[in-house]
């Protein structure tokens, strides 16, 4: 079966709509879910402990995609490690997903990871960084609406795993939620209100 680069997978769509619904609401709500699972790193085995939803060749292109889109070292941001970002990216958000998004993923997650053997002859997870950095630009920027939904969607679910760690707070100076800091009693989306 061979494998067309220019043509993604059916459910790449329904995947990239369904990451781009994503809110501040539910980065706090991955937010409290990431400090959950814990985020301590440790050695690294074909997959880290508790990663249910990613087989080893998925793990592979988001830690890929993570030191591309997350070049924190030498930074005063917070380091992070690749068994404490896939378990955040798998039980906060791949967890959450409905089946038939979550398959469409893995689709989507493939289809990304072939994109390059057009171009470079190698897979995402086999470019150097310059190479990768260029890939993630071209495909972000792109004339293809399912290759730039599916590169910032990815990006996103990569990001929001980084960030939904309290430990990455601090160097912005940010303490946290408002509702935990002040105790204030959680609405859900209940309106503003308006006096």
């Amino acid at each position: 079966m061979s494998f067309d680069v220019n043509r993604p997978p059916a459910d790449v769509a329904t995947v990239v709509a369904a990451i781009s619904q994503l809110q501040r609401r539910d980065f706090l709500r991955f937010s409290a879910a990431a400090a959950a699972t814990g985020l301590a790193g440790g050695a690294r085995a074909a997959l880290p402990a508790g990663v249910k939803f990613m087989d080893d060749t998925e793990a592979t292109v988001f830690t890929r995609l993570a030191q591309v889109v997350l070049p924190v070292a030498g930074s005063p941001l917070a380091p992070w490690t690749p068994d404490g970002l896939l378990q955040t990216l798998d039980a906060a958000l791949l967890g959450t997903m409905e089946p038939h998004i979550l398959a469409g993923l893995k689709g989507g997650v493939k289809y990304f990871d072939e994109g390059p053997m057009a171009t470079h002859k190698k897979r995402f997870t086999a470019l150097s960084d310059s190479e990768a950095a260029q890939f993630c630009d071209a495909w972000g920027n792109g004339e293809q609406p399912p290759q730039r939904g599916l590169a910032m969607g990815l990006k996103k679910l990569v990001q929001l795993s980084y960030w939904a760690n309290p430990a990455t707070w601090a160097p912005l100076g940010y303490d946290g939620p408002m509702t935990q800091r002040l105790g204030l009693k959680r609405l859900g989306n209940a309106p503003l209100p308006t006096r």
